[in-house]
This record gives C-alpha cells, sequence and structure tokens, in this order.
C-alpha cells in the first residue's frame, strides 16, 4: 500500500528532527574531542588513539573590508595582492538570454543538467496533530 502525502510529510518531519538531534550529538562529542586534544588556531593536528585516526583541524575566517583595501592598495605591489578574481556564471543573465535572445544563448558554451529537488516541510496545527496521532499508531 502506497503512502498518503500527509503520512509521507509526518514520515520527512520526523526523520528531521531524528537528523537534527543526530548532527547535535556528533557536535556535541566533537566538543569533547578538541577538550581532550587541543586545537591549533589554523592547521591539522592528527592523534591516533588505539584503532582510530581523529584530524582535528582549527580554521580561522578572513573577509576584506573592501572600501578600505581600495585606499591602501596602491601601497602593495599589484603581483603582492592576496586577492582573486573569480569568474562565476550570471544565473539571471543566462536566463534573461535564454527568454530575450535565444541566439547568444546558443553561443553559450555552457551544461545545463537537473539539480536535487528541494522539499521543506513545516507542520501547521492540524499537520502536528495528524503527525502525532501517526505517530502514536505506528508505535502501537
Amino acid at each position: 500500500m502506497s503512502k498518503t502525502l500527509e503520512q509521507l510529510a509526518a514520515e520527512w518531519l520526523r526523520n528531521k528532527q531524528i537528523e537534527n538531534a543526530a548532527n547535535a550529538a556528533r557536535v556535541a562529542v566533537e566538543e569533547q574531542i578538541i577538550l581532550l586534544t587541543g586545537k591549533r588556531d589554523e592547521g591539522a593536528e592528527t592523534h591516533q588513539p588505539t584503532g582510530f585516526k581523529v584530524t582535528v583541524t582549527g580554521k580561522v575566517t578572513r573577509k576584506m573590508d573592501w572600501k578600505a583595501w581600495e585606499t591602501v592598495k596602491a601601497q602593495i605591489p599589484a603581483d603582492l595582492h592576496p586577492i582573486k578574481t573569480k569568474e562565476e556564471l550570471d544565473e539571471k543573465g543566462v536566463k534573461w538570454l535564454q527568454e530575450n535572445r535565444s541566439d547568444l544563448y546558443a553561443l553559450l558554451p555552457i551544461e545545463v543538467k537537473p539539480a536535487k529537488t528541494a522539499v521543506d516541510i513545516k507542520a501547521v496545527e492540524a499537520a502536528a496533530e495528524l503527525s502525532t496521532l501517526l505517530t502514536n499508531q505506528e508505535q502501537a
């Protein structure tokens, strides 16, 4: 027997709760591991307890103040500028070309393939009650 959309939505919510709880438990264990091993501010450190290889990697986030960069970049030789220019597809521009200038769109050497379809479910009051009812029925 196939399940109804309501049953699948309730099952999805239960599994999402299990996933979130598992993630929180894993993060708690990671915090305990860091307390035991310590961590570098930046870089990896490997530990080898019996039967395991545990690598703890410290990370640092850096963010450039681009307005301030404009005022100081002339003081640093161009070949030493610590910046990269990243080429990235402009999705809106591609869609505009596809819809408005198909002749130019046809020239683009791009690969188009379907991505994973997203599903998000939020329980509303009646659905929350149904989800509880379905859970109780499955446990009985």
